[in-house]
């Protein structure tokens, strides 16, 4: 396997050891930690719509689990958070991320204008177009931000809305434009690649045309889903012509060829 790094992994259900542990194991060489704002209790009251994953944890107990982790041989831990992206919100969340040590911050949309779309909600084609256009329009204002490196599974309102827009595209080449533009990666995310390949396709393809920076995360929330789903992603790059994983430390971007 040529992906030798997961950015993109939860602590919440088992321990930063663990999951470093499971990683190493499985000879990823980087490995980026990233749990979620809203498990962190500073952040609970801002975000206490969105679902509960685990234990609440603090920052520093996180950042401190993170960084014992690390001690581990044979693999470079890198430190990071998944960050929710809520327009009437951003200032507030992103002023519990200041003063800590962050190797990269992860940029996700989980919900539209309030209403958390991976939620059982019912759909109709009219509706289910619009919110994927809504959708699309807030992944671009996430990687516009200055806030992110990297903005995760582009392509996640799949997971309960089935009804793609016509242009749908044309709408991941203008994200895959604006994030190669901000110098912000896109992410081929394990979950997504399991569950409908054929969109990661069409989004690596976007990636590809407009030389945008990818990133490949797991999107592991047990230990045992660490890199659940390289040997597929890797294939998806391979056959877009994509050569190049992005990682980050100390929010510098760093590349290694596949």
């Amino acid at each position: 396997m040529k992906i030798k790094s997961d950015f993109h992994s939860h602590v919440s259900h088992s321990s930063a050891h663990q999951v470093v542990e499971a990683a190493r194991e499985k000879g990823l060489r980087v490995l980026g930690l990233s749990e979620h704002i809203f498990e962190m209790g500073e952040a609970r009251h801002t975000l206490e719509h969105l679902p509960l994953e685990g234990p609440l944890l603090t920052f520093p107990v996180y950042i401190e689990a993170v960084h014992a982790a690390a001690h581990l041989p044979g693999i470079d831990v890198r430190l990071g958070m998944e960050v929710d992206f809520i327009p009437a919100k951003n200032d507030v969340i992103q002023g519990y991320l200041q003063g800590f040590p962050w190797d990269f911050l992860i940029g996700s949309v989980h919900e539209i204008d309030g209403e958390q779309f991976e939620s059982e909600k019912k759909w109709d084609r009219a509706e289910g177009e619009r919110s994927w256009l809504r959708y699309f329009e807030l992944l671009r204002q996430a990687v516009s931000s200055g806030y992110f490196s990297l903005v995760s599974h582009p392509v996640r309102m799949r997971r309960k809305n089935p009804y793609l827009p016509p242009l749908l595209d044309e709408e991941l080449e203008r994200l895959a434009a604006e994030a190669a533009r901000c110098d912000v990666a896109l992410e081929i995310n394990g979950y997504d690649v399991l569950s409908y390949p054929g969109l990661v396709r069409r989004l690596a393809r976007a990636c590809a045309l407009n030389a945008t920076p990818v990133s490949v995360g797991s999107d592991a929330h047990f230990p045992r889903e660490v890199a659940q789903a390289h040997t597929q992603s890797e294939a998806i790059l391979q056959e877009a012509g994509i050569t190049k994983v992005r990682i980050w430390k100390n929010r510098v971007a760093e590349e290694y060829q596949l």
